[in-house]
């Protein structure tokens, strides 16, 4: 395993810079997967394609993404939404993860995320409740806030403590992570133990340096998906929640956010590390260089994706209550 671990002085931004992992099955499968998603993904997940589509490109691609073995599936009900436990077999697990799929609000579901669902599952030995949150247009915001927190209560109403859980979340995913670690502190609800988000978008306005720099040689993000679907959010302006950089980041649990080099929203997740250390709050930014948005999914077929999720898991470890 190469790395090059930079971690900056204390009060300010811990940033890591990890290197594609050398040898041929890793740059095989890289090649590969670029390709298959400028040309199945990004190519068409744009205006006007309807939400119904859109919804079924990510499905397909993102299904034949495969889960790892060792881990139990359970659909089940969170009050009217679906959702699904994933357990490692012959487990009992103290420990949890709230996991809130990506796809810019309008697409993905529990199932188009198994691949990272069931490894984070079994690599951090907790049982990961996925959950499938009302999406745009047809449920604007705050719909999306209101099943997460919907999803971490039900956690709690399982028996597990607060400082034994963990959410997690991508892209879209990402940010509704911040963003019910917020509206739980409203309701005046202990946060989680932890925070992980891969590749969270925090700007609708999506103008940032990255999103000029990176908008072509990022191969899954087409900017203008993005805009359509922040125009189907729809924050109401005078709501708490409306704005994650509006946020005040003095609360926020310890936080592992991990971010391609080579895609639009990069600039976010540096954002994010740099404003929640001016709070002193731990904030922990992994940044994987020639990868993309959210590579993770890409976990049993290409090792340093797989490698990612291992990390979130030792991180998760490390700041949960024993």
């Amino acid at each position: 395993m190469t790395s090059l671990p930079q971690d900056r002085a204390a009060g300010e931004a811990v940033i890591r810079r990890y290197p594609p992992l050398p040898g041929a099955l890793e740059t095989v499968t890289a090649g590969a997967m670029r390709f298959a998603l400028r040309t199945f993904f990004k190519s068409i997940m744009k205006p006007p394609l309807p939400p119904q589509l859109q919804r079924g490109v990510l499905h397909m691609l993102s299904v034949a993404m495969p889960g790892t073995t060792g881990v139990t599936v359970e659909k089940t009900k969170v009050g009217n939404m679906t959702a699904e436990r994933l357990t490692p077999k012959g487990a009992k697990p103290k420990h949890a993860i709230l996991y809130l799929h990506g796809g810019a609000f309008v697409a993905g579901s529990p199932r188009s995320h198994r691949s990272i669902t069931s490894r984070l599952a079994k690599f951090a030995n907790a049982q990961v409740l996925a959950i499938h949150y009302r999406r745009v247009p047809e449920a604007p915001f705050p719909a999306q806030i209101d099943d997460s927190v919907a999803g971490y209560k039900q956690l709690l109403k399982d028996g597990f403590k607060p400082e034994n859980i963990a959410v997690a979340g991508d892209s879209a995913g990402g940010t509704l992570t911040l963003l019910v670690t917020k509206a739980l502190e409203l309701e005046g609800v202990e946060a989680p133990g932890c925070l992980v988000m891969m590749s969270p978008a925090f700007d609708p306005k999506l103008d940032s340096q990255s999103v000029k720099k990176y908008r072509k040689l990022d191969p899954m993000i087409n900017i203008e998906w993005g805009h359509q679907g922040f125009t189907w959010y729809r924050p109401q302006h005078d709501h708490p929640l409306a704005f994650p950089k509006r946020q005040n980041l003095a609360t926020l649990p310890p936080t592992l956010v991990q971010v391609g080099e080579i895609e639009v929203l990069h600039d976010d997740s540096v954002w994010l590390a740099h404003a929640a250390k001016r709070f002193d709050r731990h904030v922990e930014l992994e940044i994987y260089e020639q990868r993309w948005h959210v590579f993770q999914i890409h976990a049993g077929i290409m090792p340093s994706a797989t490698l990612a999720l291992q990390r979130q898991a030792a991180f998760m470890k490390q700041h949960w209550g024993s």
